[in-house]
């Protein structure tokens, strides 16, 4: 599914009016956010109650500094090596504009990190309060041009 079709179905599927217009208002960041990863859809693994699988993180410099990750697979096949011996987990596709805009809201999370090939070697880190810095410098740019932004994105 491409970027355009993907920002569409988010609309679309909006709870309400007000996050509708929302999206439609960071749609551009979001195509081109999404334009930058490797693949359009990705594979999150979660519970069977559909709760996304959270991994905190530890430095290296500093074993007290930690971050919460989601990890999001290319592909059914790398998001199944770490579940295939667990039957209460399953990996499920999302469109990359779907998985960005929901990591607005998941405040719980520091960061979203978009797996390359087969959920090896290095990964696209988004981080959560960098998403929402752009998204309002978004929507301040857009209020300084005269268009009308909702209070909450998401």
């Amino acid at each position: 599914m491409d970027i355009e079709k993907q920002i569409e179905i988010l609309i679309e599927e909006a709870p309400d009016q007000t996050t509708g217009e929302a999206i439609s208002l960071v749609a551009p960041l979001l195509k081109e956010i999404a334009g930058q990863l490797p693949a359009q859809i990705y594979y999150v693994v979660q519970s069977l109650g559909q709760g996304w699988v959270m991994t905190t993180l530890r430095g290296r410099q500093d074993p007290k500094s930690t971050k919460t990750v989601i990890y999001a697979y290319p592909s059914l096949e790398a998001a199944s090596m770490g579940v295939a011996d667990n039957p209460q987990m399953m990996a499920l596709p999302h469109p990359s504009t779907h998985l960005l805009f929901q990591l607005l809201s998941m405040k719980q999370v520091d960061s979203l990190i978009f797996m390359q090939t087969k959920g090896k070697g290095q990964g696209i880190e988004v981080p959560r309060t960098m998403l929402e810095q752009v998204m309002r410098s978004q929507l301040k740019q857009l209020k300084e041009d005269g268009e009308t932004p909702p209070t909450e994105i998401a």
